[in-house]
């Protein structure tokens, strides 16, 4: 289920995450990425062993900075 919220940006820039979406993911560390015509946030994963077969790979490449291109494009 979404929640969706409407949030004012301050003077300097911020923008408030509400507190039980900050409990939700136990961290306090968040990564924006500017899109086109948005900006997606996710929370920062401090242990990458959560991310282990979260995704499927059909094969491993052998340029792994096009890798890396791939995944930020998403």
């Amino acid at each position: 289920m979404e929640k969706v919220v409407i949030k004012r940006v301050d003077s300097q820039g911020r923008v408030v995450i509400p507190k039980e979406w900050r409990d939700k993911f136990n961290t306090d560390e968040f990564v924006l990425v500017l899109k086109e015509d948005k900006i997606e946030l996710y929370p920062r994963v401090s242990n990458l062993t959560k991310l282990i077969d979260s995704i499927d790979v059909e094969e491993l490449p052998g340029d792994w900075h096009e890798l890396k291109r791939k995944v930020y494009r998403l």
